[in-house]
């Protein structure tokens, strides 16, 4: 079972509870050297930009392989992330992970994707898969239940109810635009989405 990161839990706590501790605000002040160097990191144009951004997160996430491409933009929660040789991230990419997230080889992400892996829910994208532009994909959402809100994470977890579950998006697999990719689904081998789809359960191969 996968542990939230500290930030996760001071977060968590600070909303829970109404208080930030003084370790917490220590925490969030001795990373402001690495949150400017990075916000001023993820925007340098060209290829300048994807090289440097290529040998800066090598030091920060769990991998990136050879000849990764992080365009512009592209933002990343949490260093349980996986980027395989030769992956493609394109502009303004959202990647978030309190679990553990990996992108394969040579898999592509559009411009504006959104992958969120939520604790102990997984997302493993395999090789070859392109992903649209706009598409996203949750493996944690918050669903509806009898006196629960839908308020999202500013509300105390006691009053929120979660749906969740590993996503695997097999080996060749193409996601037209804006997909929608719900938790706990297996895309099967070579599968096609078409545009705006909303995936919410299983494709066979």
């Amino acid at each position: 079972m996968h542990q939230p990161s500290k930030e996760y839990k001071i977060i968590k706590s600070y909303i829970d509870t109404g208080k930030m501790t003084f370790g917490g605000y220590l925490f969030f002040f001795l990373r402001i050297p690495k949150n400017i160097l990075e916000g001023l990191i993820r925007y340098i144009p060209g290829p300048m930009g994807i090289i440097i951004r290529r040998f800066y997160y090598k030091l920060i996430l769990k991998k990136v392989g050879i000849n990764v491409v992080i365009d512009e933009g592209v933002y990343f929660q949490g260093n349980d992330i996986e980027l395989d040789d030769w992956a493609c991230i394109d502009k303004f990419c959202v990647l978030r992970s309190f679990s553990n997230l990996r992108i394969g080889k040579r898999v592509h992400l559009g411009v504006g994707v959104v992958i969120h892996a939520g604790i102990n829910s997984q997302i493993t994208i395999d090789d070859n898969t392109g992903i649209a532009d706009r598409c996203s994909i949750y493996s944690l959402t918050n669903s509806y239940s009898p006196n629960k809100r839908m308020g999202g994470p500013v509300c105390k977890s006691s009053e929120v109810f979660t749906r969740s579950g590993p996503i695997y998006i097999e080996k060749e697999c193409f996601l037209g635009i804006g997909c929608l990719v719900l938790p706990n689904v297996k895309i099967g081998f070579a599968s096609i989405m078409s545009s705006q789809s909303i995936v919410r359960k299983n494709i066979d191969a």
